[in-house]
């Protein structure tokens, strides 16, 4: 079949991407494909990769944990090969005007001040920016139903795995639930894939199972972003802050990501002090601690509000917790088949980046057996998860090969990066120089840059290490270590 995927004109793309969709919705049901896929987009398509787009990050995130090995295989057998398949969310131009929403608003008002009694003079342009509302599913109207992401019925208190990692978040979500007591603002905070939006999730599962408590809403950061945009075009953010906090129990997904989002972040504040007010329950998920949040560009009462509240950190499982975590998984599963035990290990064991990372990997081995009443073993495990272990290789930063050159020279990174020049320090310095630069194929900038240096204090080094290594072996033993954690 010949690759269609690299034809130029948006039609012929449209018409491909139409025959994809029929297929796929074959392939999942209309069940499915109504839930996950029916704001499924094209964003890109080169010679060897397809960009696909949905509407957030939460169903992003589901798509690629469940449902991506069976969009990739159904792409290379309906369309044609392709060497990979990614998923991002869909850049809607609501959001591209998101960094101008500050400025507009600014003037807006200062307008609004000054000329109080002025008719407006540009009808035209308010009828434009009304109509560039409406064609984005803004609708100049105080509508915000959308705004809140459906819950995945998977992500329970039952298959959330509990251990000293994550145990003060554990009790913390429980805290959320607590009858008779007063609402303390809480925030969930930890790197990417260790379990904060399933510990949201759960708590607003468990809030709605208690029809006594009232209405939940989850809310990821891309939807209240658009939707703070689109409140502020169509002048109705009371009826965005009206929509939030109809909710009883509310949640903000990855805080971090409203960086730079003024405005939504003084919206998102609003929103926070009311619900608080009035005896809700918020509950805040980012990956930084309130002490960092100020510093990456949150809002410092934001961060304020979340120092004073109940912060509760969670850190990377380790192999016990992940195990843990798929055995649950896999207890929950409506698959036919059943997971040995070392097939479990193998993949707990391996996959080691995120829990998210790991239950991705399981998923992939439910979709291959999950209609078979059998028990899958360690080796079919590594055969329908090589290319998931091949796509993971991740290629080695010039980060990488600082913390290599400390750990092989016994020093910690802040020595090589500091600016003292003991003998032991400046010659682990050559070594990282020498493999970042023959290893890693880096620049003399980048390699000063990430090392603090100005680019001809690295081609100095690098000639110093070339020199060291014809000569002192204890240098070249250096360098062999750092190469091999390079080279893997």
């Amino acid at each position: 079949m010949e690759n269609e995927k690299t034809m130029g004109g948006l039609d012929q793309q449209q018409e491909v991407f139409e025959r994809y969709l029929t297929a796929l919705r074959a392939r999942v049901g209309d069940a499915k494909y109504k839930s996950w896929f029916v704001d499924l987009g094209l964003a890109d398509m080169d010679d060897d990769c397809v960009t696909l787009s949905t509407g957030s990050e939460a169903k992003r995130v589901m798509l690629d944990d469940r449902f991506h090995p069976v969009m990739a295989e159904i792409w290379r057998k309906e369309i044609g090969p392709v060497r990979k398949l990614n998923l991002t969310v869909m850049k809607n131009n609501l959001a591209a005007h998101a960094a101008r929403v500050d400025a507009q608003e600014e003037q807006r008002v200062a307008s609004n001040a000054t000329n109080a009694n002025v008719p407006s003079k540009n009808k035209a342009e308010e009828e434009k920016a009304s109509a560039v509302v409406a064609a984005h599913g803004g609708k100049n109207s105080s509508s915000f139903d959308d705004l809140a992401t459906p819950l995945d019925p998977r992500r329970t208190f039952n298959v959330f795995a509990v251990d000293g990692s994550n145990r003060i978040a554990w009790a913390a979500a429980h805290e959320a639930l607590a009858e008779g007591r007063a609402k303390e603002l809480i925030y969930f905070y930890g790197p990417s894939g260790v379990g904060k939006t399933h510990l949201l999730q759960s708590i607003a599962h468990e809030w709605l199972r208690n029809g006594n408590r009232g209405s939940a809403g989850y809310v990821t950061y891309n939807n209240l972003i658009n939707a703070c945009v689109n409140a502020v075009w169509s002048n109705s953010t009371p009826a965005l802050h009206k929509a939030l906090l109809n909710n009883d129990f509310i949640a903000f997904d990855d805080i971090h990501f409203l960086s730079g989002k003024n405005r939504t972040q003084e919206e998102l504040l609003i929103v926070i002090d009311a619900a608080l007010d009035s005896g809700k329950q918020v509950v805040i998920a980012g990956e930084l601690p309130p002490a960092k949040l100020a510093e990456a560009g949150i809002n410092q009462r934001i961060a304020d509000r979340l120092a004073g509240g109940i912060c509760a950190p969670i850190h990377p499982g380790d192999e016990p917790l992940r195990l843990s975590v798929l055995k649950k998984r896999v207890e929950q599963s409506p698959a036919a088949c059943s997971v040995s035990d070392e097939a479990l290990e193998f993949i707990a064991r391996t996959f080691t980046q995120s829990t998210r990372e790991t239950i991705g990997a399981l998923n992939q081995l439910l979709l291959m057996y999950g209609a078979e009443e059998t028990v899958v073993d360690l080796e079919e495990a590594k055969a329908v998860l090589k290319s998931r272990l091949e796509d993971r290789r991740r290629v080695a930063t010039i980060d990488d090969a600082i913390a290599a050159g400390a750990e092989a020279f016994g020093l910690a990174v802040d020595d090589l990066l500091g600016r003292a020049q003991p003998q032991r320090i400046v010659r682990s310095r050559h070594a990282v120089v020498w493999c970042a630069r023959e290893v890693l194929k880096e620049s003399f900038p980048r390699i000063g840059k990430a090392l603090k240096r100005d680019h001809t204090t690295v081609m100095s080094s690098y000639r110093r290490a070339q020199a060291l290594i014809e000569r002192d072996k204890a240098f070249q033993d250096g360098v062999r270590r750092i190469r091999e954690a390079l080279e893997g």
